[in-house]
C-alpha cells in the first residue's frame, strides 16, 4: 500500500494505522447496530459536552473562593460597623451633653436678663429718691454747717447741722450704699451675660460640627453594608447559573461519567455547607449582644423629656395606650434602648415616621414621631446608637390623640412581645418613671 506523504508534524505511519483501526472497528459495531452517524455524533457531543462542563466547574470553583473572599469581607465589615456603632454611641452622648449645655448656658441667660430688669425696674422706681438723694449731697457741699472750733460765736447753728447730720447722713449713706451696689451688680450681670453668650455660641458650634461627625460615621455604616451585600448577591447569582448549566451537562453524562458526577455532587454539598456556614456566622455577628429578658431595670429613654402619658392610660382616642408617650426638645437626637436589627424604617399609617427593631427572643421596639430617621433597614444597631433626630413641632403619631397641646415634639415608644404590646415601665433604668438617660 501507497502511503500519501506526511508533513512536518503530522502523524507518524503506526499512529495512523492505531487510528485507522479504530475507526473501522467503531464503524462496523455501529453498522452491526443500524446506527453509525448517530454514534459518531452521539461521540462527538459527549466530547464536547465534557469540556463545557469542566470550563463551568473550574468557574463554580472560582465563584465559591470568591464567595469565601466576599464573606470574609463582610465578617470585616461588620467589625467596622461595630466600631462605627460604638463610635455613634460616645458621639450620641457628647450630643446629649452639648444639649445640656446649650440649655443650661440658654437658661442662665434668660435668668440674668430678668435679674437685670428687676434692677433696673427698682431703680426707675426710686428715681426721685436718688435725685433728692443727689441734691442733698450736693447742697451739703455747697453750704456745710458750720464747725464748732472755727466759728464759736454760733454753737446754735453748730449745734443743729450736727443734729441733722446725726439724723440725715445715715440714712443717705444707705441709700448710697445701695445704689452702689445694685450698679455694681447690673455690671456684673452684663459681664455674666457676655460670657454665657460666648458660652452658648461655643456649644452651638461644637454641636453642629458633632452632627456633621454624626452624619458621615453614618453614611460609612451605610456604605460598608450596602457595598458589601450587593457583591454578595450578585456572586451567589452568578454561581446559582453555572449550578444550573452544570446540573444539564451532568444529566447529559450521567452514563459515561458517574464518578465525575459523584465528585461534583460532593464539592456542591461541600460549598452549600461553607455557604451555610456563613450564613450562620453572619447571622451571630448580627445577633443582639444582650438578651432583651436580660435587661430589665437597666435600659435607657431613648431621649430627654417630659412623660406624657403611660402604657395602659388613656390615649385621647377611647383606647388605651399601648406604649409610652415622651415629650422631648426640638431636634434632639434619639438613641437606641437595645440592641437590635433594623426591620423597618418609614412612614406608617398614624404612626407617622416609624422605626422597628429587633431585639431577639420574639421582642420589637417601635420608636415613632421622628422628623427624620438615619438607621437603614437591615442594619444592626447597638443600644445607645443614634436612630434620628426630632422635630420643631408638635407630635404627628395621632395614636396619642389631640389633648396633648404642646409646642414640643413627641416621640411614642412601644415594646412588642410576639407581636402583643407589654408594659415598657420594667425595663427602664433603675425602674425611674421620668424620661431620662
Amino acid at each position: 500500500m501507497n502511503w500519501p506523504h506526511f508533513r512536518h508534524g503530522t502523524l507518524s505511519k503506526p499512529a495512523v494505522m492505531t487510528r485507522l483501526k479504530l475507526v473501522t472497528a467503531g464503524l462496523l459495531t455501529c453498522a452491526l447496530l443500524g446506527a453509525a452517524q448517530q454514534c459518531y455524533a452521539e461521540a462527538s457531543t459527549s466530547s464536547g459536552t465534557a469540556q463545557e462542563l469542566d470550563a463551568i466547574e473550574q468557574s463554580l470553583q472560582s465563584s465559591t473562593q470568591k464567595q469565601t473572599a466576599i464573606a470574609t469581607e463582610i465578617e470585616a465589615a461588620v467589625k467596622a460597623q461595630v466600631e462605627i456603632s460604638d463610635k455613634l454611641i460616645d458621639l450620641a452622648k457628647t450630643l446629649a451633653d452639648q444639649n445640656q449645655a446649650i440649655a443650661k448656658a440658654d437658661a442662665q441667660i434668660k435668668s440674668l436678663s430678668s435679674e437685670a430688669i428687676v434692677i433696673r425696674s427698682d431703680l426707675a422706681a426710686k428715681q426721685d429718691q436718688l435725685s433728692e438723694l443727689l441734691a442733698g449731697l450736693q447742697r451739703l457741699e455747697q453750704n456745710p454747717p458750720p464747725a464748732l472750733v472755727v466759728d464759736p460765736q454760733d454753737v446754735l447753728q453748730a449745734l443743729r447741722g450736727a443734729m441733722m447730720f446725726g439724723a440725715v447722713v445715715p440714712e443717705m449713706r444707705a441709700q448710697a450704699t445701695s445704689l452702689k451696689d445694685k450698679l455694681n451688680r447690673l455690671q456684673a450681670i452684663q459681664t455674666e451675660t457676655e460670657s454665657a453668650k460666648k458660652t452658648l455660641n461655643d456649644a452651638l458650634l461644637a454641636l453642629n460640627t458633632s452632627q456633621q461627625d454624626l452624619k458621615t460615621l453614618q453614611d460609612q455604616k451605610k456604605l460598608f453594608a450596602i457595598t458589601a451585600a450587593k457583591d454578595l448577591d450578585a456572586e451567589k447569582q452568578r454561581a446559582e447559573t453555572l449550578a444550573a448549566q452544570a446540573k444539564n451537562l451532568k444529566q447529559l453524562l450521567a452514563t459515561l461519567e458517574t464518578a465525575k458526577i459523584e465528585a461534583e455532587a460532593r464539592k456542591t454539598a461541600e460549598a452549600k455547607a461553607r455557604e451555610e456556614a456563613e450564613k450562620l456566622k453572619l447571622a451571630a455577628l448580627s445577633r443582639p449582644a444582650v438578651a432583651m429578658s436580660e435587661q430589665l431595670g437597666k435600659l435607657a429613654y431613648p431621649v430627654q423629656g417630659d412623660i406624657l402619658k403611660r402604657f395602659g392610660e388613656d390615649n385621647g382616642l377611647g383606647s388605651p395606650l399601648e406604649g409610652v408617650a415622651i415629650a422631648t426638645s426640638i431636634g434632639q437626637t434619639v438613641i437606641s434602648p437595645v440592641d437590635g436589627r433594623v426591620e423597618f424604617a418609614g412612614p406608617f399609617r398614624s404612626y407617622g415616621q416609624l422605626l422597628i427593631l429587633n431585639a431577639g427572643e420574639g421582642y420589637l421596639v417601635l420608636c415613632a414621631g421622628m422628623k427624620q430617621i438615619s438607621a437603614e433597614i437591615g442594619q444592626s444597631i447597638k443600644a445607645g446608637e443614634p436612630l434620628g433626630i426630632m422635630g420643631e413641632g408638635p407630635s404627628s403619631v395621632a395614636l396619642i390623640g389631640g389633648d396633648t397641646e404642646l409646642a414640643r415634639p413627641v416621640l411614642y415608644v412601644e415594646f412588642r412581645k410576639n407581636n402583643e404590646p407589654v408594659d415598657p415601665a420594667l425595663w427602664w433604668l433603675g425602674g425611674r418613671k421620668e424620661a431620662m438617660k
